[in-house]
């Protein structure tokens, strides 16, 4: 039978300010969903995985777009994925996204549905709201486009990808915990449901500065652009090694740095000017000094989901 191949990158959502707006895909990781109809007559997914997510496809951030995306089109197939997660979970780096993804793109070319990178985005949220219980559209977006982008709404669904003028490395500093299940949905309970106005504000001058520095190529602005007074703040007790981190990335001359979408990962933009060495020694020591292993990916923007054909 034939098959589709699907291939994501993971992503950091949220860039400071940035909350369920931002995001850029990264080539650390990547996730590998192959789709294959098995069967006619009934709507329904059947999971494979080298993982030990759930295999449920309403608990399976690909299983559950799937089967969302089956069901609202009446299409009667059994769909078997063969899920290959190298995407970590439970680390901030968009893992359900970038399986969500692969899974409607999968399915999207082996039927020829015709979707939209959009469309494909829309029926990924429900991946995301599988596991965390918000359709959050940020990392999604990120793994379906590629590069930096912005989600500028959800009803309808329009994604906007950002040109990038400004030459930066990343490096993704990512602590070797285990975070359990439900880390995204318990980190989304911290973010208050009211702020004061004056903070509001400042966040906006901190996304502005964001996309205008990496639009036109201005280190200072997009260093002032990774900020955050609201939702990093709100979160901090889920990785208190951050502002320490922070402080150094800093200190040494990282273009910026914020926290990987709901954490723990830390993301941080360097270039020439930046020693890069010296804030992975001093972060190895902040690491060491809360019992952790901090590990260094350095990496660089990822391209958009990739499919291939076997007959």
């Amino acid at each position: 039978m034939p098959f589709v191949r699907a291939t994501a990158y993971s992503s950091s959502a949220n860039l400071g300010a940035g909350f369920d707006v931002l995001s850029l895909a990264h080539q650390a990781y990547k996730d590998v969903v192959e789709a294959e109809i098995v069967g006619e007559g009934k709507s329904e997914v059947v999971i494979q995985s080298n993982s030990d997510l759930p295999l449920d496809p309403l608990k399976n951030s690909a299983g559950a777009p799937v089967l969302n995306l089956l069901n609202e089109m009446g299409l009667k197939y059994r769909v078997k994925l063969r899920i290959h997660k190298g995407v970590p979970y439970g680390l901030g780096l968009g893992s359900s996204g970038a399986s969500a993804v692969a899974a409607v793109a999968a399915l999207n070319s082996l039927l020829n549905l015709k979707l939209s990178l959009e469309e494909v985005v829309r029926y990924a949220t429900a991946g995301e709201k599988a596991v965390s219980g918000s359709p959050h559209p940020d990392n999604v977006a990120a793994s379906a486009f590629g590069g930096v982008v912005a989600v500028v709404s959800t009803s309808p669904v329009r994604i906007v990808t950002i040109p990038v003028r400004l030459n930066f490395k990343i490096t993704l500093i990512v602590p070797r915990i285990h975070t359990g299940e439900g880390k995204t949905k318990r980190a989304r309970e911290l973010v208050p449901k009211q702020v004061d106005i004056g903070k509001m504000v400042e966040n906006m001058r901190y996304l502005s500065s964001f996309v205008l520095g990496i639009t036109k190529g201005d280190r200072e602005l997009t260093r002032m652009g990774l900020n955050d007074e609201i939702v990093e703040k709100s979160r901090e007790p889920l990785f208190p090694y951050y502002p320490k981190i922070r402080e150094i990335a800093l200190r040494k001359d990282a273009v910026g740095v914020c926290v990987s979408g709901a954490g723990p990962t830390i993301l941080v933009l360097s270039d020439e000017e930046t020693d890069l060495e010296g804030i992975k020694r001093e972060v190895s020591t902040v690491c060491n000094g809360f019992e952790t292993v901090c590990d260094f990916v350095d990496t660089q923007l990822g391209g958009g989901v990739e499919t291939e054909r076997f007959n």
